[in-house]
Protein backbone atom coordinates (compact mmCIF):
# COMPACT_ATOMS: atom_id res chain seq x y z
CA UNK A 1 0.00 0.00 0.00
CA UNK A 2 1.33 3.10 -1.22
CA UNK A 3 0.90 6.06 1.52
CA UNK A 4 1.35 9.70 -0.45
CA UNK A 5 2.65 12.92 1.18
CA UNK A 6 -0.52 14.47 2.99
CA UNK A 7 -0.76 10.69 4.61
CA UNK A 8 2.19 10.62 5.61
CA UNK A 9 2.43 13.60 7.09
CA UNK A 10 -0.87 13.16 9.04
CA UNK A 11 1.12 9.84 10.37
CA UNK A 12 4.34 11.52 11.60
CA UNK A 13 1.74 14.04 13.62
CA UNK A 14 -0.12 11.32 15.01
CA UNK A 15 3.36 9.82 16.12
CA UNK A 16 4.61 13.28 17.22
CA UNK A 17 1.31 13.53 19.36
CA UNK A 18 1.64 10.04 20.74
CA UNK A 19 5.38 11.35 22.34
CA UNK A 20 3.98 14.34 23.36
CA UNK A 21 1.51 12.33 25.64
CA UNK A 22 3.89 9.92 27.03
CA UNK A 23 6.02 12.87 27.99
CA UNK A 24 3.71 12.16 31.20
CA UNK A 25 5.20 9.07 31.93
CA UNK A 26 9.03 9.89 31.87
CA UNK A 27 8.67 12.83 34.61
CA UNK A 28 7.25 9.97 36.95
CA UNK A 29 10.80 8.37 35.63
CA UNK A 30 12.64 10.78 36.24
CA UNK A 31 11.80 11.86 39.53
CA UNK A 32 11.66 7.53 40.52
CA UNK A 33 15.43 7.43 40.09
CA UNK A 34 16.26 11.12 41.39
CA UNK A 35 15.07 9.26 44.70
CA UNK A 36 16.68 6.10 43.69
CA UNK A 37 20.31 8.23 43.52
CA UNK A 38 19.03 10.34 46.83
CA UNK A 39 18.99 7.47 49.04
CA UNK A 40 21.95 5.43 47.27
CA UNK A 41 24.01 8.37 47.86
CA UNK A 42 22.69 8.85 51.35
CA UNK A 43 23.50 4.83 51.68
CA UNK A 44 27.08 5.66 50.66
CA UNK A 45 26.74 3.30 47.61
CA UNK A 46 28.25 5.40 44.42
CA UNK A 47 28.19 2.56 42.17
CA UNK A 48 24.17 2.34 42.27
CA UNK A 49 24.25 6.28 41.90
CA UNK A 50 26.29 6.14 38.86
CA UNK A 51 24.39 4.04 37.15
CA UNK A 52 20.91 5.73 37.81
CA UNK A 53 22.74 9.13 37.06
CA UNK A 54 23.48 7.59 33.20
CA UNK A 55 19.74 5.61 33.29
CA UNK A 56 18.11 9.17 33.63
CA UNK A 57 20.36 11.14 31.23
CA UNK A 58 20.09 8.19 28.56
CA UNK A 59 16.39 8.35 28.66
CA UNK A 60 16.66 12.00 28.89
CA UNK A 61 18.29 12.02 25.25
CA UNK A 62 16.39 9.07 23.73
CA UNK A 63 13.03 11.35 24.33
CA UNK A 64 14.34 14.44 23.39
CA UNK A 65 10.86 16.41 24.35
CA UNK A 66 9.42 14.83 21.23
CA UNK A 67 11.58 16.39 18.71
CA UNK A 68 13.21 13.92 16.07
CA UNK A 69 16.35 15.83 15.57
CA UNK A 70 19.11 16.45 18.39
CA UNK A 71 22.63 17.63 18.21
CA UNK A 72 25.51 15.54 17.11
CA UNK A 73 27.15 15.31 20.32
CA UNK A 74 23.93 14.48 22.49
CA UNK A 75 23.68 11.31 20.11
CA UNK A 76 27.14 10.01 20.36
CA UNK A 77 26.58 10.59 24.13
CA UNK A 78 23.64 8.45 24.01
CA UNK A 79 25.48 5.82 22.26
CA UNK A 80 28.52 6.08 25.22
CA UNK A 81 25.66 5.56 27.87
CA UNK A 82 23.99 2.93 26.03
CA UNK A 83 27.37 1.19 25.86
CA UNK A 84 28.69 1.62 29.57
CA UNK A 85 25.08 0.08 30.63
CA UNK A 86 25.16 -2.37 28.03
CA UNK A 87 28.38 -3.58 29.58
CA UNK A 88 27.31 -3.39 33.27
CA UNK A 89 24.48 -5.49 33.12
CA UNK A 90 26.53 -8.00 30.38
CA UNK A 91 29.67 -7.38 33.24
CA UNK A 92 31.61 -6.66 29.85
CA UNK A 93 34.64 -3.97 29.26
CA UNK A 94 33.73 -3.33 25.42
CA UNK A 95 35.57 -0.01 25.17
CA UNK A 96 34.01 3.00 22.88
CA UNK A 97 36.53 5.51 21.19
CA UNK A 98 34.92 9.15 19.80
CA UNK A 99 35.81 11.15 17.69
CA UNK A 100 33.87 14.32 16.71
CA UNK A 101 35.22 17.17 14.47
CA UNK A 102 34.10 20.37 16.56
CA UNK A 103 32.85 22.27 13.87
CA UNK A 104 29.88 19.86 13.49
CA UNK A 105 29.60 18.49 17.67
CA UNK A 106 26.31 20.62 17.41
CA UNK A 107 25.11 19.61 13.82
CA UNK A 108 21.44 18.19 14.03
CA UNK A 109 21.15 14.05 12.97
CA UNK A 110 17.97 12.02 13.60
CA UNK A 111 18.36 10.42 17.45
CA UNK A 112 18.53 6.59 17.60
CA UNK A 113 20.29 6.53 14.06
CA UNK A 114 23.55 5.61 15.20
CA UNK A 115 22.63 3.28 18.95
CA UNK A 116 20.72 0.79 16.33
CA UNK A 117 24.65 -0.06 14.88
CA UNK A 118 26.42 0.20 17.99
CA UNK A 119 24.02 -2.37 19.48
CA UNK A 120 24.70 -4.86 16.54
CA UNK A 121 28.22 -4.28 17.31
CA UNK A 122 28.31 -5.25 20.39
CA UNK A 123 25.54 -8.41 20.50
CA UNK A 124 26.91 -9.60 17.42
CA UNK A 125 30.15 -8.94 16.86
CA UNK A 126 31.78 -7.59 20.41
CA UNK A 127 30.45 -9.68 22.86
CA UNK A 128 31.70 -13.03 21.27
CA UNK A 129 35.04 -12.31 21.19
CA UNK A 130 37.55 -14.46 23.48
CA UNK A 131 40.98 -13.51 22.25
CA UNK A 132 40.88 -9.36 22.42
CA UNK A 133 39.47 -6.98 23.71
CA UNK A 134 36.35 -5.19 22.31
CA UNK A 135 36.45 -1.80 20.63
CA UNK A 136 34.31 0.26 19.36
CA UNK A 137 35.48 3.49 16.98
CA UNK A 138 32.97 6.02 16.47
CA UNK A 139 34.22 9.50 14.16
CA UNK A 140 32.32 12.09 12.44
CA UNK A 141 33.55 14.65 10.24
CA UNK A 142 32.51 17.11 7.58
CA UNK A 143 33.78 15.88 3.91
CA UNK A 144 32.73 18.63 1.67
CA UNK A 145 29.14 18.78 1.59
CA UNK A 146 28.51 15.66 3.88
CA UNK A 147 28.82 14.83 7.50
CA UNK A 148 30.14 11.33 7.02
CA UNK A 149 29.73 9.25 10.58
CA UNK A 150 31.48 5.86 10.94
CA UNK A 151 31.47 2.98 13.07
CA UNK A 152 34.12 0.38 13.30
CA UNK A 153 34.61 -2.91 15.49
CA UNK A 154 37.06 -4.80 16.10
CA UNK A 155 34.54 -7.92 16.40
CA UNK A 156 33.99 -11.56 15.10
CA UNK A 157 32.65 -9.90 11.44
CA UNK A 158 30.16 -11.33 9.30
CA UNK A 159 30.39 -14.32 6.47
CA UNK A 160 30.22 -12.83 2.52
CA UNK A 161 26.57 -14.33 2.72
CA UNK A 162 25.52 -12.66 5.76
CA UNK A 163 27.06 -9.11 4.42
CA UNK A 164 25.44 -9.93 1.14
CA UNK A 165 22.06 -10.89 2.84
CA UNK A 166 22.28 -7.00 4.74
CA UNK A 167 23.30 -5.02 1.83
CA UNK A 168 20.32 -6.44 -0.27
CA UNK A 169 18.07 -4.75 2.14
CA UNK A 170 19.55 -1.74 1.41
CA UNK A 171 16.56 -0.57 -1.36
CA UNK A 172 14.26 -2.34 0.15
CA UNK A 173 12.02 -0.06 2.19
CA UNK A 174 10.98 -1.71 5.69
CA UNK A 175 9.46 0.35 8.69
CA UNK A 176 9.12 -2.52 11.27
CA UNK A 177 12.40 -4.64 11.40
CA UNK A 178 12.38 -7.09 13.75
CA UNK A 179 15.47 -7.57 16.39
CA UNK A 180 18.23 -10.00 14.84
CA UNK A 181 17.70 -8.44 11.33
CA UNK A 182 20.61 -5.37 12.43
CA UNK A 183 17.65 -2.70 12.25
CA UNK A 184 19.07 -2.20 8.82
CA UNK A 185 15.77 -1.67 7.30
CA UNK A 186 14.00 0.87 9.71
CA UNK A 187 17.61 3.20 9.93
CA UNK A 188 17.48 3.32 6.10
CA UNK A 189 13.67 3.83 5.90
CA UNK A 190 14.06 7.42 7.81
CA UNK A 191 16.98 8.12 6.48
CA UNK A 192 14.61 7.84 3.36
CA UNK A 193 12.37 10.10 4.22
CA UNK A 194 14.34 13.04 5.58
CA UNK A 195 17.17 12.34 2.85
CA UNK A 196 15.69 10.77 -0.24
CA UNK A 197 18.39 9.48 -2.18
CA UNK A 198 20.93 12.30 -1.13
CA UNK A 199 22.58 9.80 1.67
CA UNK A 200 24.88 6.82 1.59
CA UNK A 201 24.42 4.02 3.30
CA UNK A 202 27.92 0.91 3.49
CA UNK A 203 28.91 -1.84 5.23
CA UNK A 204 32.21 -3.88 5.38
CA UNK A 205 33.03 -6.37 7.19
CA UNK A 206 35.67 -9.49 7.30
CA UNK A 207 35.75 -12.33 9.67
CA UNK A 208 38.04 -12.32 12.89
CA UNK A 209 38.70 -8.88 11.78
CA UNK A 210 35.48 -6.73 12.68
CA UNK A 211 32.51 -4.47 10.89
CA UNK A 212 32.06 -0.69 9.78
CA UNK A 213 29.84 1.11 8.70
CA UNK A 214 29.75 4.08 7.22
CA UNK A 215 26.90 6.88 6.65
CA UNK A 216 27.18 10.30 4.68
CA UNK A 217 24.34 12.71 4.96
CA UNK A 218 23.90 16.44 3.32
CA UNK A 219 25.24 19.10 5.38
CA UNK A 220 23.76 22.04 5.30
CA UNK A 221 22.85 25.13 8.18
CA UNK A 222 19.94 26.30 6.31
CA UNK A 223 17.57 24.08 8.15
CA UNK A 224 16.24 20.99 9.04
CA UNK A 225 15.83 18.17 6.70
CA UNK A 226 12.39 18.08 5.35
CA UNK A 227 9.67 15.34 4.41
CA UNK A 228 10.30 14.65 0.29
CA UNK A 229 7.09 14.59 -1.66
CA UNK A 230 8.69 11.92 -4.68
CA UNK A 231 9.16 9.34 -1.58
CA UNK A 232 6.60 6.98 -0.32
CA UNK A 233 6.51 4.64 2.08
CA UNK A 234 5.19 1.21 1.37
CA UNK A 235 3.78 -1.13 4.41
Amino acid sequence: MRIELSQRVALLKQAQAVALQSQINPHFLYNTLDLIAWKATASGNPETVDIVVKLARFYRLSLNNGRDFLPLSDEVEYVRLFVELTNLCRGRAVRLVTEVAPNIADYPIMKLILQPIVENSLFHGLYELSDRAGVIRLTAEQIGSYVQIQIADNGVGMEKSKLAELLAKKDKPAVNTKRGGYGIGNILERLRIYYDDRFTFQIESAILTGTTVTIRIPYSRNDLPQIHAERTIIL
